[in-house]
């Protein structure tokens, strides 16, 4: 319910990849810590539900944009389903694609205030390009995303850190306590081996080469990943490991969440399971190929020194991980061993137990 002193309400735009919508949840967040006298209504695709869930003066709407509201007419389903459940004053397009400007242009004309996020494309190209790189670390997601509300007018500061606290966690609104002590031997790593783009994966018989490795007590073993194939895959792995604790096959991103939370640490590629983890607080370890941290779009709040990766005069060669390797032969990725992914991991296992 919406608290009576609430005087403005605001749509906010983010659809797409699950990792891009993943990264807005901490924006809001401190977003409505910082206006308690706003509400958001937060519209994505109805797969991210799960991520806005227990946000309080938030509102999600989800809509299925393969179907129901497919193309130019779904656009316009969208606008007035919209139009006519809220009444909003602003438009925060978190965004930027055709989609959310045809919407941000049918909201301007219905005289509300809108933003769109600046993607930075130009120095995003600048860092990726084949030749003449400028190489450097530009902003994060989370800035970008955190811009378009300053735009609007608006206060909003994320709380300053200087190391993530591991001592509790929320999720569904429940506290839960982190613990490696003699009481509790047991260490929990979660895998997640595949990325939304096949040039982002780490090769996955040398991937199992790492979980092999600690496939032995103290640990247990946790794999998440997406349905289908990869499902059966890692339902496969399940079956092979003697410390693997199997997973639902019908795991909602909610529960994935719950799940993560009591992970000692995560293993990713950069990935939507390597945002999954950072909302919950548990560190990653993530391997990086084509893709870098500094395109913006490490998890957030995560140590830097927690990548995984090998300098190479190519790199990065994308942004999101959609081109082919200019040089034929995945060196990005062929170049990381499994023992520089183990030596990694266990050094951050090492710093966890000494918190």
């Amino acid at each position: 319910m919406m608290s009576d002193s609430i005087q403005q309400k605001i749509l906010v735009l983010r659809f797409s990849a699950l990792g891009d919508v993943a990264l807005t949840v901490p924006v809001i967040k401190a977003f409505l810590a910082a206006n308690k006298d706003v509400s958001l209504v937060m519209a994505s695709e109805r797969h991210c539900a799960g991520l806005f869930s227990g946000i309080d003066r938030l509102e999600f709407e989800g809509f299925d944009l393969k179907a129901e509201f497919k193309g130019f007419i779904g656009i316009f389903r969208i606008f007035n389903f919209l139009r006519k459940k809220y009444q909003f004053s602003m438009v925060a397009d978190l965004h930027g694609v055709i989609r959310t400007h045809v919407l941000r242009f049918l909201f301007e004309a219905s005289r509300r205030k809108t933003e769109v996020i600046n993607k930075g494309r130009i120095e995003k190209y600048a860092l990726v390009r084949k030749d003449n790189k400028i190489f450097r670390p530009l902003p994060h997601a989370t800035e970008r995303y955190a811009d378009v509300f300053k735009r609007l007018g608006f206060m909003i500061n994320f709380p300053q850190v200087d190391e993530v606290d591991r001592d509790t966690v929320t999720v569904k609104g429940t506290k839960h306590t982190i613990s490696m002590q003699a009481s509790n031997p047991v260490v929990k790593i979660g895998f997640a081996p595949f990325a939304k783009h096949a040039t982002k994966m780490y090769p996955l018989d040398r991937f199992k080469e790492i979980v092999q490795f600690f496939d032995r007590a103290p640990y247990q073993l946790y794999f998440f990943g997406g349905k289908g194939a990869e499902r059966l895959l890692l339902a496969d792995w399940e079956g092979h490991f003697s410390r693997a604790v199997p997973m639902s096959s019908t795991s909602s991103i909610a529960d994935e969440l719950e799940i993560m939370q009591e992970m000692q640490a995560m293993v990713t590629m950069d990935s939507a399971n390597m945002h999954l983890a950072s909302l919950v607080n548990v560190p990653v370890i993530s391997l990086w190929g084509p893709t870098h941290p500094y395109a913006g779009f490490y998890g957030f709040r995560q140590d830097p020194l927690n990548a995984v990766q090998v300098n190479l005069s190519c790199r990065p060669c994308s942004v999101f991980g959609n081109t082919t390797c200019w040089r034929g032969d995945h060196a990005c990725m062929e170049q990381i061993t499994p023992a520089m992914v183990e030596e990694k991991l266990l050094e951050l296992l090492k710093r966890v137990k000494n918190r």
